[in-house]
């Protein structure tokens, strides 16, 4: 069954798809989300959208370096796994709110992070999904020690606070949260009325 499941992870992470993913599904950082699944989806969506440049655009020599995929002790069904991405900054990029950020060949160089998916056993989808928790920020890094979309946009010159807790990053999300959708500004949470019932964390986005 462990193999079974860390089979599952791995090709989950290889290719995120919707299919993968339990209807009550849960993507969560330290700072981004409870997001539900349908949140989670269109996040992916507008990131990849064909009108703007994503991040795969900015970074097309992206390396995840995905490794040492293991067994939670404690929780069977979960499976953690690390990354130690590495890229450059060859391309475009549309920010949501800045608009275009041009490319300026800056390496990038993240720290180790550990992520993580939770398997629903009944069904063999994804029904959690942990990213962002960097490990050891002090291996050389040009992030200044940011993990998941945090360390890109560090990157590409956008400093911003990625601390669980921040006041200001709490009042953006805050603020974003109440903009009209059709302003294309990916999510930074669900709303708590769309989140699955097993989702008990009160806490949204950055709050402490």
């Amino acid at each position: 069954k462990e193999e079974e499941l860390i089979e599952i992870a791995k090709a989950y992470v290889s290719n995120p798809t919707p299919d993968s993913l339990s209807p009550d599904f849960i993507f969560r950082g330290p700072v981004i989300g409870p997001l539900n699944k349908a949140d989670f989806v269109n996040t992916l969506k507008s990131v990849a959208a064909r009108d703007k440049s994503g991040f795969a655009d900015a970074f097309p020599d992206l390396q995840p370096n995905t490794f040492g995929f293991s067994i939670d002790v404690v929780e069977p069904n979960r499976v953690w796994y690390f990354v130690r991405p590495r890229g450059t900054f060859t391309g475009p990029f549309d920010h949501p709110t800045e608009g275009r950020i041009e490319p300026t060949d800056a390496k990038y160089i993240a720290p180790p992070e550990a992520r993580s998916v939770i398997i629903d056993p009944d069904t063999g989808l994804v029904k959690y999904n942990s990213v962002g928790y960097i490990t050891d920020r002090f291996t050389g890094d040009t992030t200044k020690g940011k993990g998941a979309v945090f360390g890109m946009y560090q990157v590409m010159g956008q400093d911003l606070d990625d601390t669980p807790g921040s006041l200001k990053m709490t009042f953006l999300q805050k603020l974003t949260s109440i903009l009209p959708e059709s302003l294309g500004i990916p999510k930074s949470y669900s709303k708590k009325e769309e989140l699955p019932d097993w989702w008990k964390d009160e806490r949204m986005g950055a709050e402490k």
